[in-house]
């Protein structure tokens, strides 16, 4: 029991001095509301009367429960979130953005871009062309890859436009590329013209060397016989070109889906 070495009293509430955790043994009596100070030799505490009991003692500062907005140390055992079912919520600018759903709930796994229907949507946005969008690994020595990526590129008349998809040596990549472009401007043809292409190809990387085993064309559309949506390696790349028509400008817009694996 903690003995009482400094008191004082404000509007019916104890600001008191302690010689011991007032919260251990008998507990230290004060009013609801009042505060204890306790040195304990090598940090100071703060504790605040939170109940009628001698005992009902919260300790304020140095909480171990406490998630610390600075960043933490952690031991391993600890964790984020709710341990009962309850979705675990976060906002921003009090509008939610972000939720993990619970096993029980109707929808199920984590949702961002929240509606107020709890309808979700996923949303992701690359910094630049070519970044990762999302990547899946498997393994660690032995891996195998999912990865999206996006690009945009634009060819005006008959000029071309090339972005490159890289291959980690010693993979063999399967890379499905779907592009689309919509004429943007241009003396021949109507804006909003479009060509659309769907292209599958087995690839791999040797020595610091790409090559392709085999192209498949699964879908062409060409409001232009003149474009063209093509790839071929160089070094440790598979290099796409596309190709622009006479006096059209046109914006392509590439999405890239690669399965990789090594040994």
């Amino acid at each position: 029991m903690a003995n009482v070495t400094g008191l004082i009293t404000v509007n019916g509430k104890d600001i008191l001095e302690v010689d011991a955790d007032p919260s251990a043994g008998g507990g230290t009596a004060a009013p609801m509301g009042s505060l204890a100070m306790f040195d304990t030799g090598s940090a100071g505490q703060l504790w605040l009367k939170t109940g009628a009991a001698a005992t009902a003692w919260t300790l304020m500062d140095s909480n171990a429960n406490d998630w610390s907005l600075a960043g933490n140390t952690l031991a391993g055992t600890e964790l984020f979130g709710s341990v009962n079912d309850q979705d675990v919520k976060f906002y921003r600018n009090n509008l939610e953005l972000m939720r993990m759903v619970g096993t029980t709930a109707a929808v199920q796994g984590l949702l961002i871009g929240l509606s107020a229907s709890l309808g979700g949507r996923l949303q992701l946005s690359p910094t630049a062309a070519g970044d990762d969008i999302i990547k899946e690994i498997f393994g660690t020595s032995n891996q195998i890859i999912s990865v999206s990526k996006m690009y945009r590129v634009t060819t005006t008349s008959t000029g071309t436009a090339t972005f490159a998809i890289a291959i980690p040596d010693d993979y063999s990549a399967l890379i499905e590329t779907k592009a689309i472009a919509k004429q943007t401007g241009g003396s021949a043809g109507t804006a909003g013209d479009s060509a659309a292409y769907i292209r599958t190809l087995s690839a791999k990387n040797i020595a610091a060397t790409a090559s392709i085993d085999k192209t498949q064309t699964d879908f062409t559309y060409e409001i232009n016989g003149a474009l063209d949506f093509t790839s071929a390696p160089s070094g440790a790349t598979i290099v796409y070109t596309a190709q622009g028509a006479l006096n059209r400008n046109f914006s392509w817009g590439i999405h890239t889906q690669l399965l990789l694996v090594t040994t």
